[in-house]
């Protein structure tokens, strides 16, 4: 579990720290503060900085993830694949100004991404080609260079490193080669804004049937519906605008025949695949973006004490963001009471400091700090 976080040079979070962090964290503030790139740092140094999940990164924010071989990229006017992942939304000039996320830079299982490029030598010698690579770690060079630049990122851990690197076999055809990971990582699920699809959820339901796990998933639908009963999965009658083959159905106490779990709309399906998700991240990171969407806040504070308990139970670590009031009450309520479980809360924003005016800093409320704030009602948002 992290016990702290440091962010440097990823996307608007250029000095970022949080000093203190809990088994359940509540990430707070403003749109655009920065809330969604925690998540994102927290899932490549989950993921080791695996390259098909910062490919997936990069095509959720429609930023480029691959090169055609029609490109050049010693042209200043082209963005580099993964070039949007750095402060200021290209590659540092200077020297270790790579990419950092862990507990602390001294950590050895602190993460780094630093952009290498090489130039590709070719020479004669008593009548024979030879050829040879020399690595360039300035983008300004590599730009100003008129020789064929191969690109890639270096992704260090614990004294291990490997290489994503772009390599062009011929002038018809550019792909990704990139050595095996050497680096662990760890299990972690993310819970994005938009509802996962019915066979993703299908998948991971039969991962636990039939274990103790599977009551769990009763008592967390119940939250939200006393009436359910039993929960399958079955395959599709018909093929509608969702590609899934398979589907959810629920059998209530109040009814003769199983129904549709989607027909019970979003807060059913959120609480299934919140649930779901906890279990494959045993000793790992639930990430989850936008913690309230598809729940009403009169059950919030149920889902919150469900994740605290399942958090201490299978080790593991939670993150998740919101902007609602609502949301963050349920959290202070269930943090400020739960004296087994650390839950903490902290809060996006803008330093107001000389030294680093303007930078994104967190402002963080323990358990103590979160039970003053509901004695006294004050507004953290």
């Amino acid at each position: 579990m992290l016990n702290s976080l440091i962010i440097k040079n990823f996307r608007a979070l250029e000095n970022f720290e949080v000093k203190k962090l809990g088994r359940v964290n509540l990430i707070v503030g403003k749109n655009n503060s920065g809330k969604s790139t925690i998540l994102e740092a927290l899932r490549i140094y989950a993921g080791a900085g695996n390259r098909s999940l910062l490919r997936k990164i990069a095509k959720n924010r429609d930023e480029k993830s691959d090169w055609h071989s029609n490109e050049q990229p010693n042209k200043s006017n082209l963005s580099f694949p993964f070039e949007n992942f750095f402060t200021g939304r290209q590659f540092p000039n200077e020297d270790n100004k790579g990419i950092l996320i862990g507990e602390s830079l001294t950590s050895p299982q602190c993460l780094e991404i630093q952009p290498i490029f090489t130039i590709r030598q070719e020479k004669i010698e008593d009548g024979r080609i030879i050829t040879s690579e020399e690595i360039i770690d300035s983008i300004a060079k590599a730009k100003s260079s008129n020789a064929v630049i191969k690109y890639a990122l270096k992704i260090s851990q614990n004294t291990k490193s490997f290489r994503i690197k772009l390599f062009e076999e011929d002038e018809a055809e550019s792909r990704f080669l990139y050595s095996a990971t050497p680096l662990t990582d760890i299990p972690y699920r993310f819970i994005s804004t938009r509802f996962v699809s019915m066979d993703n959820l299908a998948q991971e339901w039969d991962n636990i049937v039939f274990t103790e796990h599977e009551k769990i998933v009763h008592d967390a639908l119940k939250i939200i519906l006393p009436d359910f009963e039993n929960l399958v999965f079955v395959e599709k009658e018909y093929r509608e605008s969702d590609s899934s083959l398979r589907t959810a159905k629920i059998k209530l106490s109040n009814l003769p025949r199983p129904i549709s779990l989607k027909s019970l709309g979003d807060g059913m399906l959120k609480i299934l695949q919140l649930v779901l998700k906890i279990f494959p991240t045993k000793g790992g990171f639930l990430l989850i973006d936008e913690f309230e969407n598809g729940l009403h806040y009169s059950v919030q504070e149920k889902v919150w004490a469900l994740l605290f308990e399942m958090a201490e139970k299978l080790d593991i670590q939670v993150f998740a963001t919101t902007h609602s009031w609502d949301c963050i009450e349920s959290f202070t309520k269930v943090a400020s009471a739960n004296e087994k479980t650390q839950g903490i809360l902290f809060r996006m924003g803008k330093s107001a400091k000389k030294d680093n005016y303007g930078q994104t800093i967190a402002t963080i409320f323990d358990r103590e700090a979160l039970y003053d704030l509901t004695q006294a009602d004050v507004e953290v948002r």
